[in-house]
């Protein structure tokens, strides 16, 4: 008996074979009861038990582990044709093994399992090879034949490629005859009817099935099996065709090849089949038929091979890349592996001498990877016995290239070898692999693909986790497989092992690109691989649950797929737990991932949380600080757009919604700035640190993100080289990762750890890898320049930096080029894009002059080059290419000024590293000639083309300079003007509303053009259209003027006569393409439908992209309720819109306002149109939806009336809205207009609301009366509409709900804002006495009695009654002021209003604390008079305290209820007067601060704990009364949780304010510049973590809620729940150099990052606090107003946080300099010596007298020439850079010497003011001297502000004329609107008992006041525009001119003090 037979009698329980024989059902339960690998060993038995039985041959002999040992037969194993059959079954063994495979088949355990059913089919295989029992091997009467037919039809592909070679038992040639053909028949029937079913699976079985057939047929059976075959070839499915020509190559090449020599006939007939020559098939199957030939050693058919290839046999087999040999070697060890080296080299030199003295080993090692890749191959196709064989070769091959002869023992040894293998080679099978899957040419078959993937799927279940460092290339090579729908399926199920076989570290990062993959692609997978998947998915959330959770926030919904219900639930349960805000936060991560998948996915998603969640984002949006959310949102959907826009249209559609749906923001608001990131590589690559870093630079920024987002892993495989070819050039290699612990010991290690660890994950596999690419081909000579007109961009620029990098010079740069130059010409343009200024400075440096010239011509060759406007296409690449031109510029220009820098500040450095100062200015001149070959003209001509307006100023100023300073005085004027002219036709197209006007202030006449142009920029279009009329009766057929016309037209809202005037124009073609558009808006602007039809109709094909004809388009077919074309129409909007975005345009909101514009207004159409993708808006909703879009656009006027005319337009054409609906959206149209100043368009549609039948109208006419001039007929109108009651509501109730109180509150507004709106104009208009006007505001309050402006209103009357009495004396006060009646009145409307909004906070709350807290003392004072008995003063006094008494109750009452953060907003005036004397009134004041502390202990402790610290005694001690009282709060808080935090907060909080005090007020030995906090200043670190916030203005700010009605105060979240506390403190501390010594110290916040304050001592800085949220509330002001906002004026602010009198912590701002510092440096820099002696002469003269005043222009001055605009050049070397902070210095200068001057801060000299070196804005600090303190100065401060003349010059060519006077006049503008909460806020600060804000004076001046009544009335008369000693105001913009001419007077700066230096 054999081993075999033992083995399996034993596995079933069997006494001997008979028992077997019999299969009685006691073999079937052993079966039964063992596990599966056993019950399939059960099969793999009785298959080599038939084999033994039949006396095959069996190797090695049999031993104790004969079922894993090699098994072969030389019949079931061996090729077809390789031994005639001569070993056979005895008649009973066949009938036994038989009986026993049909029982065991028929078992159900065995149906249902995928790998029994494939060890039964090859059992039965064998079996029937050596059965020759008839009736066993007729198919049609055999259970078994029938088995095998039925498994044809297996939903498992396995199962039917096992069952389809099982067929051939039943087709030898050796069956009778007639049983053979009823076989045949049987077998082809089914396989007809298999393939008529169409699946394309079983297309696959179909011809796999027929080629095994053909290889057993012959005669006409194998013409039909062929015929059958070769119908495959036309099959509609590539991978069928290609699977069948795969299939052909295989049948017919080894039969013609081996029937060469005897029948060669048939080898002709087959070339003339195809086509072909005999030599060219043998050449194209050489790969299937050389192994074959070479094992059987056909020496004389491989020779015929050989010379058809033109070769030597050993070159044959070594040829093509050793895919032959690989081939063979792997044919060869898949039959004997053991003795695979014998065999092969037996065989090799038998066919061939040149082979003797080869090695078999090295045979091996020269390819190991195509060798694996073979073997990969044939266990992916095969079934489980090919399987097993591929393994066993793999494990060979392993242990042979890893040194260890002979097949590995034992399973251990034979996983370490394999790892060891693919974690060495994968990298490089993957290559093999992926070239094939991704080939792109045609030259492979899908079959050769899909076997390839088959591959890939083997390798990933073989080698495991040991092929985990080639993820990347995997998981690129599968996403892009997916692409090709043949192989999606195949690919997805490679991904699913691939998934499955990952630890938790790896299976993080895949987990969310599996989710979008099965959303993306599940439609084109198989059910079984949806199964699969299901499994998958299960499996990870219960063995990666973790992981799940940590990435949950960024997989995409399951929703789609039903299959995966379960899991979306759970999934959805878990993001549910998110906040909402965090789920955007999620969703905006997801969609800045690198893959498209994921980020469309993502975006899909966005679009439905943008649907569902409007409300949150338009809140966060129009905060009066937006959430930061915002800008990343916008600008991840702005970067997508641009980004994808090539690779994906359903991402372009994508990201067009989205932003649709998120709207048009207010840029001035919400900036959303894309983050430069840059490198200057100063030593021209000579210094190797310097260059690694630039390497690295490159690798992070550029490459890898090349090689992630590539989609074709070819282009990977160059993008792959490079990196690990620049790693090695780095010093990197695989030692980083094995030494962590030394990677403070090298640089290399430090910049290695230095990348993120995503970025290192991609990198580490390239530190291992060996890809080599073959020799460059030699390029031809380029010729200079090489633009040529019509060359492509990207051609142009590939091949001018390849050029270039083949030239380069220096050492590094000969090892770093060569690699680079390899993969600039095939690869994305972003990398020729990034390497062009750096390889055209390395040559202007290094190289020959020749070469400068060279480069030189060809920059100006792209800028002279005109640009094609008939063109498009070759227009838009020539701008592409100048805008690389500009790139390099901009380099060359950064890189100049650093290197002057270093120049400067250390001759003895540049010495040391780079040859010298003499090399560096060499360098520097070399560069400087190349930028001077190109004129400053030509470069603002070009950049004007490309609409880089900032660059042609940036060029076209410094021009203007270099004229200026080489014109005489005399001429300068003339011959200045055509420049300011060019200068002023440049800002045309600049949004920048103050330049023209700075401009023409210096052109000394303005022509017509010039005036226009002015009043078009200041939006004065009625004045335009006046002169363009008049023109046009001149020049009717001027199609310039035309336009310029209808503009006007448009712009004022005259839609009507705009549609009159283009029926007057003559039809012509031109004119068409102008007039059209503005046509068609204003047809549905005006519902002129049948218009509009007519003029879209006459669009021309080159119109019909133009956004205004296309919505006419949309809104036609929405007339026409043809939703699926309306819907159609948009979506190609969006994605011509879309596709309009550039790199360029999108770098901020403003520059692609216009764009954002379109897509906002085409997602309200399509929702006004009834289209909603994901749910619909009720009407209600939809309405107020509308309404909060609006309030995004901000102060754009123009745009919001756009919009409201398209709405308009869509709404009387949807079918759905009302006229009253339609009439509402008029009135917000009137409102606008009649805001920007447009009466008569506000007019007009206050008309159409009428014509609606909206009564409401009424009071939209009245304020246009009103705002007209003419008050009486406005108030008589609106009373008018009262009485008719003339009011109607937008809200809309659903059914039957019925009104409740707030609802009837809510429509009561209309009524209620009108009784308002009459009260403010009767009391405006002192037509009225007090009561009627009272009774008119209590009126308002009446039907509206939560309205927050009519409770302000109303207080603000009595406000104004009482501060009239206070003005008067005590006797002649009426009794209400005495009693304190009208204080109460003040106090409890003001209170009451910040019940029910914020809007009025600063007005209000100041206000009412200040009277309250007066009156509180006033009741501390003896009450007497001169008039009046004393009964009358004790009566009086009674009342008082009635009156007291009842406004505490009031206090009282109004602190329960109101939130927090609004005494939070005046916590600082709380606090100071918290030691107020009133018995009655502190108490409540710490109960207020109790409140205030305890709501947001984390903010408000820093303010409290400063008092508790106070030197005051009694400070200190009502500090102390304050923490008592939140004490006791907590104690009866029902939450123990938080009480106990707050005392921890608490206690916490006092040591670490010890803390900090003792830093400040350490002293310091000595000037050191750092010292230790631990060790110098005792610093005990133990007080953190503390869960106070960093002290800085962005955590201690309260953000207010929006100031919209009806708001509910209580559920407004003041701070973010995630603030940013203390976590530690850093030890070394900055000591600046003052006489105080001011040291700087840093704390690293709870987000991890460092922030730094600086602690103050001898300083009290309440008063800097003050001054500070003076500044903020101004800023407010600032925001809100509509002109300034646009222009995002703004005052620079930080936090100051006293610790107690004398010190505390004030905000670090980084990156500052001082004026003073700036202009030393530049004089430096300049050679230029200043003599301060000599000054102090000069200017002690020039101000002794009048007639001497001029010395200082003319003597001064001189001496120092103008500098500081070079310190913009030099900071902001950019462009777009350069003039924005030009810009925000100009404007911050502005407002700030404004508001300096109205509150006379003084001593302004160079210290004082400083520059942000990140903006260029202003900074100012010291704020000690204010209040025209410096008047009494020795030398007094006479200039009202600094504006000396290097400031002046740094504003620009219109020096202070424009953007500084605009920003002035607004500015002022603005305080005087804001007077009364200005005074207010004042008089706080002044009446505060413990800040003295006036101070002393060195000298008594007569106009400088010294108490608070007089500094109010000074800062009062300033802000109204009254200069001293004058009675009549001056208008805002005279006084504006007035302070200029005072602070540019030369007699007045030359009396300043010489450290004012008025000379700068």
């Amino acid at each position: 008996m054999s081993v075999t037979s033992k083995q399996i009698l034993q596995l079933l329980g069997l006494a001997d074979t008979a028992a077997l024989f019999e299969a009685g059902p006691s073999a079937s339960d052993h079966f039964l009861s063992l596990d599966e690998t056993r019950q399939s060993w059960v099969f793999t038995y009785l298959s080599r038990m038939a084999c033994s039985n039949a006396y095959s041959r069996v190797r090695p002999e049999v031993t104790q582990r004969q079922q894993s040992a090699e098994f072969y037969c030389s019949i079931c194993d061996a090729h077809s044709s390789l031994k005639p059959q001569t070993s056979w079954l005895s008649e009973p063994e066949s009938d036994g093994l038989i009986k026993v495979l049909t029982r065991l088949t028929k078992l159900s355990q065995v149906q249902k399992s995928g790998r029994l059913r494939i060890g039964a089919m090859l059992a039965c295989t064998r079996v029937l090879t050596h059965c020759r029992t008839m009736a066993h091997l007729d198919i049609t009467s055999s259970v078994l034949g029938q088995a095998c037919l039925h498994t044809l039809r297996s939903s498992s592909r396995d199962v039917r490629v096992a069952a389809g070679r099982s067929l051939l038992g039943f087709l030898r040639t050796d069956i009778d005859e007639e049983i053979l053909r009823r076989n045949r028949v049987a077998v082809l029937d089914c396989l007809r009817i298999l393939s008529e079913k169409g699946e394309l699976a079983f297309q696959e079985t179909c011809i796999l099935a027929w080629g095994q057939i053909a290889r057993v047929s012959k005669g006409d059976e194998t013409n039909i099996v062929l015929l059958r075959m070769m119908d495959y070839l036309g099959h509609t499915n590539p991978l069928i065709c290609g699977l069948a020509y795969d299939e052909l190559l295989r049948i017919l090449a080894p039969t013609v090849v081996q029937d060469l020599q005897r029948r060669p006939q048939v080898a002709q007939y087959l070339s003339d089949l195809v086509s072909l020559t005999v030599s060219e098939i043998l050449r194209i199957t050489q790969v299937y038929t050389l192994p074959y030939l070479v094992l059987t050693r056909r020496s004389d058919l491989l020779q015929r091979i050989a010379k058809a290839c033109g070769r030597s046999i050993q070159d044959l087999c070594l040829g093509q890349s050793y895919t032959n040999m690989s081939a063979i070697l792997a044919y060869i060890m898949m039959r004997s592996s053991s003795e695979a080296e014998a065999t092969v080299m037996t065989a090799l030199r038998a066919i061939s001498s040149d082979f003797v003295n080869v090695n078999f080993s090295e045979l091996v090692k020269a390819e190991p990877v195509l060798i694996a890749s073979e073997l990969l191959k044939a266990a992916g196709d095969g079934d489980d016995e090919v399987k097993t064989k591929a393994h066993d070769a793999l494990h060979f091959l392993t242990s042979l290239i890893h040194g260890r002869h002979g097949t590995p023992r034992g399973t251990a040894r034979k996983t370490s070898v394999t790892g060891s293998f693919f974690e060495t080679h994968v990298l490089g099978i993957m290559a093999c692999l992926s070239d094939t899957i991704n080939e792109s040419k045609g030259t492979q078959t899908v079959t050769e693909k899909m076997r390839c993937l088959r591959a890939m799927l083997e390798m990933i279940t073989f080698a495991k986790s040991n092929v985990n460092i080639a993820l990347p290339q995997i998981s690129a090579c599968l996403r892009s497989a997916m692409e090709i729908p043949e192989l999606c399926n195949q690919a997805f199920v490679s991904w699913i092992a691939m998934v499955s076989t990952l630890g938790a570290d790896e299976v993080l990062a895949l987990i969310e690109p599996t989710f979008a993959i099965m959303v993306r692609y599940w439609p084109s997978f198989t059910p079984s691989s949806q199964i699969q998947a299901h499994d998958m998915i299960s499996n990870l959330l219960k063995t990666h649950t973790t992981s799940i959770r940590e990435v949950v926030h960024a997989l995409p919904s399951l929703k789609s797929i039903p299959l995966m219900a379960k899991f979306e639930d759970e999934i959805s349960r878990l993001k549910h737990q998110l906040a909402t805000k965090h789920q955007l936060q999620a969703l905006v991560q997801r969609s800045r991932h690198e893959n498209l998948t994921v980020v469309e996915r993502a975006l899909v998603e966005l679009e439905q949380f943008l649907e569902k969640n409007q409300d949150f984002v338009h809140d966060i949006a129009v905060n009066e600080q937006p959430d930061p959310i915002i800008s990343e949102l916008v600008r991840t959907l702005l970067d997508a757009s641009v980004h994808m826009a090539e690779s994906s249209d359903a991402i372009v559609v994508l990201s067009a919604r989205c932003i649709g749906l998120l709207g048009c923001l207010d840029p001035t608001r919400i900036e959303a700035p894309r983050e430069k990131k840059e490198v200057l590589v100063l030593s021209n690559f000579q210094e190797l640190d310097e260059t690694v870093d630039f390497v690295m630079f490159f690798l992070q920024e550029v490459l890898v993100k090349s090689f992630l987002s590539a989609g074709n892993p070819r282009a990977q495989g160059f993008l792959a080289y490079a990196m690990q070819e620049l790693l090695k050039f780095c010093g990197i290699n695989s030692s980083v990762i094995l030494r962590n612990h030394e990677k403070h010991a090298n640089a290399r290690y430090l910049k290695w750890f230095a990348l993120p660890e995503s970025m290192r994950n991609n990198l580490t596999p390239f530190l291992t890898s060996k890809y080599v690419v073959t020799t460059a081909i030699k390029q031809p000579e380029v010729e200079y320049p090489i633009y040529r007109p019509g060359m492509s961009h990207g051609q142009w620029l590939r091949t001018l930096v390849h050029d270039l990098l083949q030239k380069g010079k220096g050492d590094n740069v000969a090892e770093l080029f060569p690699v680079l130059s390899r993969i600039v010409r095939t690869q994305e343009i972003s990398i020729a894009n990034f390497l062009l200024p750096f390889a055209i400075l390395n040559i202007t440096i290094a190289g020959t002059e020749r070469q400068r010239l060279d480069i030189g011509d060809e920059l100006l060759a792209v800028l002279n080059h005109r640009s094609p406007e008939a063109d498009q296409h070759v227009k838009n690449s020539l701008l592409r290419c100048s805008q690389n031109v500009f790139q390099v510029l901009d380099y060359l220009s950064r890189w100049c000024q650093e290197r002057k820098k270093e120049i400067s500040a250390s001759r003895t450095t540049i010495a040391r590293s780079t040859g010298g100062v003499d090399l560096a200015l060499g360098q520097i001149h070399d560069i400087e000639s190349v930028v001077r070959r190109i004129p400053a003209e030509t470069i603002a001509r070009r950049a004007v083309d490309c609409r880089s307006y900032a660059r042609a100023l940036f060029y076209w100023e410094q021009y203007i300079r270099e004229q200026r300073r080489n014109s005489s005085k005399n001429d300068t004027g003339k011959h200045m003007e055509p420049l300011y002219e060019r200068l002023q036709q440049i800002y045309t197209q600049i949004d920048e509303p103050d330049g023209i006007e700075g401009i023409s202030s210096h052109l000394q006449v303005l022509d017509i053009d010039q005036q226009i142009l002015g009043h078009r920029k200041a939006g004065r279009w009625t004045a335009a259209q006046s002169w363009y009329e008049l023109l046009l009766n001149e020049r009717p057929q001027d199609s310039n003027v035309q336009y310029h016309l209808l503009t006007c037209l448009r712009e004022s809202g005259q839609h009507y006569a705009l549609l009159n005037q283009v029926d007057s124009f003559e039809a012509s073609s031109a004119t068409s393409s102008l007039t059209l558009p503005f046509a068609c808006e204003a047809s549905w602007v005006t519902a002129k439908w049948n218009k509009l039809a007519d003029y879209v109709s006459q669009a021309s094909e080159a119109l019909r992209g133009n956004f205004s004809i296309e919505v006419g388009r949309a809104l036609l077919a929405l007339a026409k309720d043809e939703k699926d074309d309306f819907t159609h129409i948009l979506d190609d909007m969006r994605r011509r819109t879309v596709k309009s975005l550039s790199t360029t345009n999108t770098a901020s909101l403003q520059a692609c306002h216009d764009i954002l514009l379109k897509l906002h207004a085409l997602t309200e159409i399509e929702t006004i149109g009834g289209v909603c993708r994901h749910g619909s808006l009720d009407k209600p909703s939809l309405l107020a939806s509308l309404d909060r879009r609006l309030e995004l656009l901000g102060a754009f006027s123009s745009e919001k009336q756009y919009l409201l005319g398209l709405r308009r337009a869509a709404m009387q054409l949807s079918r759905v809205f009302s006229s009253t609906d339609i009439a509402s959206s008029w009135l917000t149209s009137a409102r606008l207009a009649r805001k920007a100043g447009f009466i008569h368009r506000s007019f007009n549609a206050v008309l159409h609301a009428s014509q609606l039948g909206d009564d409401s109208a009424t009071i939209e006419h009245s304020r246009l009366l009103w705002k007209s001039g003419h008050h009486r007929e406005a108030i008589q109108s609106l009373r008018g509409a009262i009485a008719a009651n003339a009011f109607r509501t937008h809200e809309y109730l659903q059914g039957d709900q019925s009104l409740n109180t707030a609802k009837q509150q809510e429509q009561n507004l209309p009524k209620a804002k009108a009784h308002l709106l009459l009260a403010k104009w009767v009391d405006g208009a002192g037509q009225t006495q007090s009561d009627s006007i009272i009774q008119e505001y209590k009126q308002a309050i009446k039907w509206h009695s939560r309205c927050e402006r009519a409770h302000y209103c109303l207080g603000k009357h009595f406000n104004k009654l009482f501060e009239y009495e206070r003005a008067k004396p005590a006797s002649k006060r009426a009794q209400t002021s005495l009693s304190g009646e009208t204080a109460k009145l003040v106090i409890e409307n003001y209170i009451r209003s910040l019940a029910y909004g914020a809007k009025y906070i600063y007005q209000t709350l100041p206000r009412a604390l200040t009277v309250w807290l007066e009156l509180g003392l006033d009741m501390e004072q003896p009450l007497e008079g001169k008039h009046g008995s004393p009964d009358f003063w004790m009566h009086t006094a009674q009342q008082r305290r009635r009156m007291l008494s009842a406004v505490n109750a009031q206090v009282k009452k109004y602190c329960d209820r109101l939130p927090g953060f609004v005494f939070y907003t005046a916590f600082s005036q709380i606090v100071a007067r918290i030691v107020h004397p009133n018995p009655s009134v502190y108490p409540l004041l710490i109960d207020i601060v109790a409140k205030v502390v305890g709501t947001y202990p984390q903010q408000a402790l820093w303010t409290l704990l400063a008092v508790v610290k106070s030197s005051s005694k009694e400070r200190a001690l009502r500090g102390r009364q304050c923490l008592d009282r939140i004490h006791d709060n907590a104690k009866r808080s029902k939450n123990d949780g938080d009480a106990r935090e707050l005392r921890a907060m608490i206690t916490h909080g006092q040591k670490l304010s010890d803390q900090l005090l003792h830093v400040c007020e350490g002293d310091i030995q000595g000037k050191p510049s750092t010292i230790s906090l631990t060790k110098d200043l005792g610093f005990v670190h133990k007080t953190a973590p503390c869960r106070l916030v960093v002290p800085l203005e962005s955590t201690l700010t309260a953000s207010l809620p929006p100031g919209t009605d009806n708001v509910d105060m209580r559920k407004h979240r003041a701070f973010p729940k995630e603030t940013v506390t203390i976590s530690a403190f850093l030890d070394p501390v900055l000591v600046l150099n003052s006489l105080q010594k001011p040291r700087k110290i840093s704390i690293r916040g709870s987000d991890g990052r460092v922030y730094a304050l600086l602690c103050k001592p001898k300083d009290d800085l309440r008063k800097d606090q003050r001054l500070m949220e003076f500044n903020t509330m101004i800023n407010r002001f600032l925001k809100k107003d509509a002109e300034s906002s646009q222009r995002r004026l703004y005052i620079k602010t930080y936090a100051v946080t006293p610790l107690n009198e004398e010190c505390g912590l004030i905000e670090w701002v980084d990156n500052l300099k001082t004026l003073r510092e700036i202009l030393l440096s530049m004089y430096r820099q300049k050679n230029v010596v200043i003599n301060y002696n000599e000054l102090r002469a000069l200017l002690n003269e020039a101000c002794s007298s009048p007639s001497k005043s001029g010395m200082f222009v003319d003597q001064i001055l001189p001496k120092f020439p103008l500098v500081f605009h070079e310190w913009f050049v030099d900071m902001f070397p950019e462009p777009g850079a350069w003039f924005a902070a030009r810009l925000r210095y100009t404007r911050s200068c502005a407002v700030m010497s404004i508001v300096g001057h109205v509150l006379g801060l003084g001593d302004r000299h160079g210290e004082n003011i400083l520059f942000e070196e990140g903006n260029g804005g202003t900074f100012h600090v010291d704020f000690n001297c204010l209040f025209d303190k410096g008047l009494t100065f020795e030398k007094p401060e006479l200039v009202p502000f600094r504006l000396t003349h290097n400031m002046v010059d740094a504003f620009g060519a219109y020096g202070y004329e424009g953007p500084f006077r605009k920003s002035s006049e607004l500015t002022l503008r603005i305080l005087r609107q804001h007077e009364d909460t200005l005074m207010t806020i004042l008089e706080t600060f002044l009446y505060d008992p413990t800040t003295d804000f006036i101070g002393k004076k060195k000298r008594h001046a007569g106009i400088v006041p010294d108490t608070p009544e007089g500094v109010l009335e000074s800062v009062r008369n300033k802000v109204r525009g009254l200069l001293p000693m004058e009675s009549v105001p001056l208008s805002v913009e005279g006084y504006v001119d007035e302070l200029i001419k005072q602070a540019t007077d030369p007699r007045r700066l030359s009396a300043m003090y010489l450290g004012w230096c008025a000379f700068f």
